[in-house]
């Protein structure tokens, strides 16, 4: 387990802090890397929606996974796990594909930069993570 920052009542992990660090550096990689369209304004305008849903999802996928620990009095404190991020990721995608039909963009354009999207925050986190952790 990595270690984690002890601020006040709340302790946050390292690998938390390097999963926000690489969101927000991937929206403005994706600011610089995907060409002015209306793929780049979609993108933009959604980007933190799909975080967002993902992390929801994620957080509260133990109600699918592992009903019985809601009966414990600290279930808000589990996470999805894999299986969980799977569900979230999953979710995310659906949703910027519902966007993309509703303002329909074409399919190709929306692959593509997804997977400059995808291939920039994967670089980033491994680069970010290797970075913080070496000095830890």
């Amino acid at each position: 387990m990595y270690d984690a920052i002890q601020l006040g009542p709340f302790t946050i992990q390292y690998i938390l802090l390097i999963y926000l660090c690489s969101i927000i550096v991937t929206y403005f990689i994706l600011d610089a890397f995907i060409s002015d369209s209306i793929v780049k304004t979609f993108y933009k305008r959604e980007y933190f929606t799909f975080w967002f849903i993902l992390f929801i999802t994620y957080k509260f996928s133990i109600v699918l996974f592992e009903p019985q620990l809601l009966l414990t009095t600290r279930w808000l404190f589990f996470t999805g796990g894999q299986d969980g991020f799977y569900l979230g990721l999953l979710a995310g995608v659906l949703f910027l594909m519902w966007k993309m039909r509703k303002e329909s963009i074409k399919l190709k354009e929306f692959i593509k930069s997804l997977f400059i999207i995808i291939v920039s925050f994967t670089v980033v986190f491994q680069l970010i993570r290797f970075v913080v952790l070496s000095f830890l």
